[in-house]
């Protein structure tokens, strides 16, 4: 019996918060609905690549590639649910920045997906049919990307600087790439060719292995990226950029917590939350990043309830 009782002094279960009246995100299909309304306008405002980058970084459900949706797929999503602003790729030969990247795993990959975005005006073909130079230099960046990865020793800087939980060294280091570009409207009937259709399968052909094209019309909220975090990585570790508007926590969170350190300017600097659902995200913030360095001092095993507060 005392042994028992022992065993079950070192097990508890997390609970996440279930009170109705807590602060709550905004709906789902509201979310999508304005998300999608204020994108279009950007587009149509012809933006610079900066403008583009910024409303991104505060919309991380739309950006592609944190759930297997990019990629050889079955991910068991991605580290921290974290979308890389600007991450630098530092080692053996050049250091590149990727405008975003996720970083996937899988039973037997670890998949990171670098992302590419440019000034959506510009045009992937020429009146002629030919790619244009600007076309021709954005694919290239992908292709130095694949470069660094090829040296060994770069996995290795990847690995010790970008896996969190565990570095899986048993894991096979698979990146792909992705470059998003120009309008759809370049390839609709009445557009700027007189074969779009000829274009789209010579675009489709000229893709490389592990590579993927997108127009920015073809971005849209992701469901299964919403409680996702924007992140910068510093010389001390990541930091917490942006929260995306359905954030939310959980009783699984709290190592990430301590990991992404203080919320309070990722917090201010997100959108469509009310003040009541900031000031809420960041107490349970606390809640869990005390909880889990409460266990490690306890020495105590835990389980999860499910569910986002």
């Amino acid at each position: 019996m005392a042994e028992s009782e022992g065993l079950n002094s070192l097990i508890g279960i997390r609970e996440p918060d279930r009170n109705p009246g807590r602060p709550r995100p905004l709906d789902w299909q509201v979310y999508r609905d304005r998300a999608l309304a204020d994108w279009y306008s950007l587009l149509a405002s012809g933006p610079e690549e900066h403008d583009v980058q910024r409303f991104l970084e505060l919309h991380p459900a739309m950006v592609p590639g944190g759930s297997g949706d990019v990629g050889p797929g079955g991910h068991h999503l991605s580290e921290m649910s974290a979308l890389f602003r600007l991450p630098e790729l530092r080692g053996q030969g050049r250091s590149f920045r990727p405008d975003f990247m996720w970083v996937t795993r899988s039973s037997s990959l670890i998949t990171p997906i670098l992302i590419e975005i440019e000034k959506p005006t510009k045009k992937w073909f020429k009146k002629d049919g030919r790619p244009t130079e600007r076309f021709t230099q954005a694919h290239d960046q992908l292709n130095d990307w694949r470069g660094w990865f090829a040296h060994p020793e770069n996995q290795t800087i990847f690995r010790n600087q970008y896996l969190f939980h565990e570095r899986y060294e048993n894991r096979q280091l698979e990146p792909w790439f992705v470059l998003i570009f120009g309008r759809q409207s370049e390839f609709e009937h009445g557009g700027p060719h007189s074969n779009p259709d000829a274009l789209r399968f010579k675009r489709d052909g000229m893709r490389r292995d592990r590579e993927q094209f997108m127009t920015f019309d073809s971005l849209r909220p992701r469901f299964d990226h919403g409680s996702s975090v924007t992140v910068s990585m510093l010389a001390e570790g990541p930091r917490l950029y942006a929260f995306s508007p359905l954030f939310g926590t959980d009783a699984n969170i709290g190592a990430d917590a301590i990991r992404l350190g203080d919320p309070a300017e990722a917090l201010a600097r997100s959108v469509m939350m009310t003040p009541e659902r900031k000031r809420y995200l960041a107490e349970r913030w606390e809640h869990w990043r005390a909880d889990v360095l409460e266990s490690r001092l306890g020495n105590r095993t835990y389980g999860f309830g499910l569910g986002l507060e």
